[in-house]
């Protein structure tokens, strides 16, 4: 099929808690992208995510594997279903497919995937990769994580968040590292998801054309080779034996806990594990009766805890997706379970010690 025809794929990458799904939250209800269908890929068996972005009749969640290597073929069969409902009118005709991948992705297998796969390449084309690195520790993060790095190399646009928070300093060094590792990607700036999708759109567009009909440098066909290893789709079978360092638990606390119990347990943990824990989210009950989004993110080394609205992901089950290398579930879930410390020990901040 001509190019044209094909429907475009936006393949959103980034490391653990830049920021990906608050920018796709806010792109999604944006018009050029508004009706997009949408894949997130979750390392977790339980995935929070594709219900934070609030879209259900044309999502599909990819979960418990890493689409770069054991996750792939779900991948794949996420697109080739998507498609297939669209053509028989059991969903409507979605203008473009956002992947948002985990944080510890390699766009290579996912691009060759696009190459090799004999739907995916007649019935859709790869029209760019776009990487979210945020400010705070990025670099730092880019220099210990080769995925982090893969990430930015693969991009056609990259997007920097959180330098607000960050500061001067930190943000300066990640641009730095991003201008070395891909010195030709346009590098822009978002803060609490302000960046719109029209300027992402306007920074891959060549100039003088309409961001929304030019596929970036003529699209990702020419992209795709030479990159991963080939994948014999054939006969459903996957060489690509990637397999991460990082494992992703599931901790459940299927009872309510009181706010500060919670938090003095989760910096607990966080102390144990020290530059282990790459990332934490999940849904809690408290003890008030209200559910809340607890999250943590690498390059702030921070808890966010969030309210969630009565009708906000009704059937979430509660607990924790712990994202950490070298890490035991059973030590793990004895930290979230440990008898509290003195009241005088309770922290009024949710900052665990840097």
């Amino acid at each position: 099929m001509a190019a044209a025809s094909r429907i475009p794929v936006y393949l959103l990458t980034g490391f653990l808690g830049s920021g990906k799904t608050t920018l796709l939250s806010a792109w999604l209800g944006q018009p050029a992208l508004r009706g997009a269908a949408v894949i997130v890929n979750e390392l977790g068996e339980v995935g929070l995510d594709g219900a934070l972005l609030g879209v259900t009749e044309q999502a599909a969640l990819v979960s418990g594997s890493c689409v770069c290597c054991t996750g792939l073929p779900g991948l794949e069969q996420a697109l080739e279903d998507l498609f297939w409902a669209r053509l028989q009118r059991r969903m409507p005709a979605f203008p473009a497919v956002a992947i948002e991948t985990t944080g510890m992705a390699d766009p290579a297998p996912i691009v060759q995937a696009f190459h090799d796969h004999p739907l995916l390449r007649e019935r859709y084309r790869l029209q760019t990769i776009i990487t979210v690195a945020g400010a705070p520790a990025g670099a730092a993060l880019l220099d210990r994580h080769p995925e982090a790095r893969a990430q930015v190399r693969a991009a056609r646009v990259l997007i920097m968040t959180k330098t607000r928070e960050a500061g001067d300093t930190p943000a300066r060094a990640l641009a730095a590292r991003l201008a070395t590792l891909n010195p030709g990607a346009p590098v822009l700036c978002s803060n609490q998801a302000d960046l719109t999708w029209e300027a992402v759109s306007l920074a891959l567009a060549p100039r003088g054309a309409s961001p929304a009909a030019t596929p970036v440098r003529g699209g990702m066909e020419n992209h795709a080779a030479g990159h991963a290893p080939s994948h014999d789709h054939g006969h459903g079978a996957h060489p690509h034996a990637h397999h991460h360092a990082e494992q992703a638990h599931f901790l459940p606390l299927p009872h309510p806990i009181e706010r500060d119990a919670l938090l003095v347990r989760l910096h607990a943990l966080a102390d144990a594990l020290g530059q282990d824990l790459l990332r934490l989210k999940g849904v809690v009950a408290l003890a008030d009766g209200r559910r809340c989004v607890v999250q943590f993110a690498p390059d702030e080394r921070r808890f966010d805890v969030r309210p969630l609205s009565a009708t906000d992901i009704p059937r979430q089950k509660t607990g924790l997706t712990v994202i950490a290398t070298h890490a035991d579930p059973g030590r793990m879930a004895e930290h979230l379970s440990a008898p509290l410390p003195s009241a005088s020990r309770i922290r009024s901040s949710e900052n665990p010690p840097r």
